[in-house]
């Protein structure tokens, strides 16, 4: 039983305090992670470097007019967010729910949503440090210009990425009851709609019907946008109606299943009412 002196101190402090003291714990956790260290810069760096190399000039992968780098430097960007705001929230949601870790943590007088925020801005602080590698790299070794009359639409687009990937993912996880298994289903998820996403390449030459079928999903419009940020053509917001209202739905459906059914206690799911943590 927690003593009321320490319920009260803890129900006291501030809500930035205990939002930021969740996410200083996570982003401690992530440094201590060699896959954390992993999957949000040095994979990405990677990919940066390795398609430049690889793909000299990209006249046929990048969309018309724009050198391939100019291209890749936001969708790797794009990548990150996929890498910190997906696939590590459903590893690490996962693993500490089965570790029992969520469920002590809701047994304190902590209030449970301060663990969702504070993975929230671990994530957000890990995609803008990884962003400004990538973006820092692209501009110094790879000649890629800053668009700057743009830029505010890539950060926005990355806000909007940031918000929606992390919302589904903390919904996916939901589903996921083994540890061993987060990965694969992160990976298996994510990768195939970064491919036809226009992440790692242009699909503009590809089929319409992979277009259209990309563009239901919120990856693709928030990629998209990022890329076009980079584009000096781009005078407006450069992500479309249809686009914003499906990141806007799968944001919506994400957030719904947190609060319907966002699992503190290990095992495998089953539904049953929500009760609202304190």
């Amino acid at each position: 039983m927690v003593p009321v002196s320490a319920e009260l101190a803890h129900r006291s402090r501030p809500v930035p305090r205990l939002v930021l003291g969740q996410a200083r714990y996570q982003l401690l956790l992530l440094t201590r992670s060699p896959l954390g260290f992993l999957l949000t810069l040095v994979l990405p760096l990677l990919l940066l470097v390795s398609l430049n190399v690889i793909t000299p000039g990209g006249a046929s992968t990048a969309p018309a007019g724009l050198p391939y780098a100019q291209f890749l430097t936001p969708a790797v960007s794009a990548f990150c967010l996929l890498n910190a705001a997906y696939v590590t929230t459903i590893t690490s949601v996962v693993h500490a729910r089965e570790e029992g870790v969520l469920k002590r943590l809701r047994g304190t007088p902590l209030p449970a949503w301060t663990y969702l925020a504070g993975r929230f801005t671990a994530a957000l602080v890990t995609s803008a440090i990884s962003i400004a590698i990538i973006v820092g790299v692209a501009v110094v070794f790879f000649k890629v210009h800053l668009v700057w009359h743009a830029f505010g639409y890539f950060v926005l687009a990355g806000l909007l990425g940031i918000v929606s990937f992390f919302l589904v993912a903390a919904a996916v996880s939901v589903l996921v009851s083994k540890t061993e298994t987060a990965l694969p289903v992160a990976f298996g998820t994510m990768l195939p709609l970064a491919f036809i996403s226009d992440v790692f390449f242009s699909s503009r030459k590809g089929p319409h019907w992979l277009h259209d079928l990309a563009s239901v999903f919120p990856v693709a419009p928030v990629a998209r946008a990022m890329e076009a940020a980079f584009n000096p053509a781009t005078t407006a917001w450069p992500m479309p109606v249809t686009g914003l209202i499906s990141v806007l739905c799968w944001t919506a459906a994400g957030a719904a299943v947190i609060v319907l059914a966002f699992r503190w206690d290990p095992g495998p799911f089953r539904f049953r009412p929500r009760h609202h943590p304190h």
